[in-house]
């Protein structure tokens, strides 16, 4: 079974894994050697190592122990079996510490990856490189001093409409600084995950050119299409002997959009030329003379409220327009991308060194599509349990990489557990992935094999901030999600695509309440929410700051 816990902030997230850990470790002699429990940081590591050996401490010397009836009725034994059984599994960790599987799951990856080195092309000896700056400048030195080869022509190229676009959109002149911020993109999974099909497609010059010229007749052709309906309209408003000023608007009339669009601009219509459509007498004011009414009448039916439609449907339909700009404005970038990576490849091959931003992904590559048991065969080592806290900072490759081995424990009816809280999603730079724990794991596996269960208790705070959180938590949502739902009904999705989203903000925060435990009913504690004016950050950092001493003044 696996069980999915969510846990808010004081939920007793560490004292349910310490129960569960125990539980495992109660199985069979030597337990803990077949448990892996990865968490992501060396200081959460340390307190889970050591919570668990001063309880197994607890017990074995008869101290007072939280989980004494938890492993009683688990096991059915009586209160000195389970601390005589304590005892010993206390003794083995102690002397095995090394097999006690606790561990950042960098540490892990590290681990498993020391058994892949000849597949990723590394010598035994190889060392890890924390410093992924030092490399990412190193690697663009490199790429600058080789742009007079001749080789260099296209990456010069792209360099240089690299620069002219930071020009034209007021961005300052420093090349090297735009680069190295570009080039940090290599470091993450979006870039990753399709770096390889990248860099094929940009040796392949042919196609890349056709591949250009595609997007800029999809670009020219809406572009001339928006210029002939501007041309159109304005034609009969010649015919009839009008001017865009003799419309509602005066000088200002919706209608001078005509000129605009034949100029070659391409801004979205007012939403009062979209009010124009089938509504003539939107077209007037009651100052009107009879004569010009009924002269805007005739334009109106003989193709000026067709051409108005015309606009507004080819602006209702710009999905691949923008696409097609967006992508031939950035393109280049990937090239860049691509050369820049060549480089890092480069010095890690020189060096004989691994990034550890790198080591997922090429984890995920060695092992995509193996098996458990070809990777516990290469590594030398069987595990039977996983457990994996603060599941939200997951990245995808990183659960890709796990999920064969929950899936090998599942098969053997084996307990795994995961545990996290989408609130707390602190690592997007690391490239973690909340949607993981707020769906994707219950679609990976099947329904039969997963366990959700909600932490509803908060240990940790007083009533009225647990009370305050849940109104907070409970109206948010609603409001974010009413917001994106505005611009989410005018988007180029469709219907069906739509409806996946329009109720995940919602859906992320529903299992967010949490109760207020006996031993705090009676603890009010304090909630004071004060708004500041300040224009800008210093200003309400500053006032903030200014208030403060009053607020605990007041507090005392």
């Amino acid at each position: 079974m696996l069980t999915v816990y969510r846990a808010s902030a004081g939920a007793g997230k560490t004292h349910k894994l310490t129960g569960e850990y125990l539980t495992l470790l109660f199985t069979g002699p030597g337990a803990f050697r077949r448990i892996l429990a990865v968490t992501f940081t060396n200081k959460a590591t340390d307190e889970m190592k050591t919570r668990i050996v001063d309880e197994l401490y607890n017990l074995a010397s008869g101290r007072k122990s939280d989980y004494v009836e938890l492993l009683k009725s688990t096991y059915s034994l009586t209160e000195v079996q389970v601390r005589k059984q304590a005892a010993k599994i206390l003794i083995d960790i102690l002397h095995d510490y090394s097999a006690f599987n606790i561990s950042t799951i960098d540490r892990f990856f590290q681990q498993t990856m020391r058994a892949f080195t000849r597949e990723i092309g590394l010598q035994g000896g190889y060392g890890i490189e924390m410093d992924q700056e030092l490399v990412l400048t190193t690697a663009i030195d490199n790429l600058l001093s080789d742009l007079e080869k001749p080789e260099s022509k296209d990456l010069l190229g792209w360099l240089l409409r690299f620069a002219e676009d930071k020009i034209e959109n007021g961005g300052e002149w420093n090349l090297r600084k735009d680069i190295m911020a570009l080039s940090r993109e290599v470091f993450k999974e979006s870039y990753k995950a399709f770096s390889d099909a990248v860099g094929r497609d940009i040796e392949d010059k042919k196609a890349l050119d056709d591949y250009k010229n595609e997007l800029y007749g999809i670009i020219r052709s809406v572009e001339a299409t928006a210029k002939e309906l501007g041309e159109r309209g304005l034609a009969i408003l010649d015919k009839y002997g009008l001017k865009v000023s003799d419309f509602k608007g005066g000088s200002r009339s919706p209608l001078t959009f005509f000129d605009r669009l034949v100029q070659g601009e391409m801004k979205e219509p007012s939403a009062t030329f979209i009010g124009l459509a089938d509504n003539l007498d939107g077209c007037f004011t009651k100052t009107v003379s009879l004569g010009t009414r009924q002269i805007i009448g005739c334009a109106f039916e003989d193709g000026l409220n067709d051409c108005i439609k015309g606009i507004i449907s080819l602006f209702n339909n710009l999905t691949a327009y923008n696409t097609a700009r967006e992508i031939v404005r950035y393109y280049y970038t990937l090239g860049i991308l691509t050369d820049v990576s060549r480089q890092i490849a480069a010095y890690r091959e020189e060096k004989n060194v691994m990034l550890i931003a790198d080591t997922t992904e090429l984890l995920s590559k060695v092992i995509g599509g193996s098996e458990a048991p070809f990777i516990y065969e290469k590594t030398g080592t069987h595990v039977d349990h996983y457990m994996i806290d603060e599941f939200q900072d997951t990245s995808g490759m990183q659960w890709n990489n796990f999920r064969p081995l929950i899936e090998e424990s599942l098969a053997h009816s084996r307990d795994n557990l995961i545990v996290g809280d989408v609130k707390q999603t602190i690592y997007r730079f690391r490239n973690s992935d909340w949607k993981l724990l707020d769906g994707q794991v219950q679609a990976d596996f099947s329904p039969e094999v997963v366990h959700e269960e909600t932490l509803k208790d908060n240990w940790r705070s007083c009533r009225n901030i647990v009370e305050f959180n849940n109104a907070l938590f409970t109206t948010l949502p609603g409001v974010l999600q009413a917001v994106y739902n505005e611009a989410l009904s005018v988007s180029s999705l469709s219907e069906e695509q739509r409806a996946a989203f329009f109720t995940k903000i919602m859906s992320a925060y529903d299992k967010s309440f949490q109760q207020v435990p006996p031993p705090f009913m009676q603890k009010d504690g304090h909630v004071r929410i004060e708004f500041l004016s300040g224009d800008n950050e210093k200003d309400w950092k500053e006032e903030a700051l200014g208030r403060l001493p009053g607020v605990l003044e007041k507090l005392q």
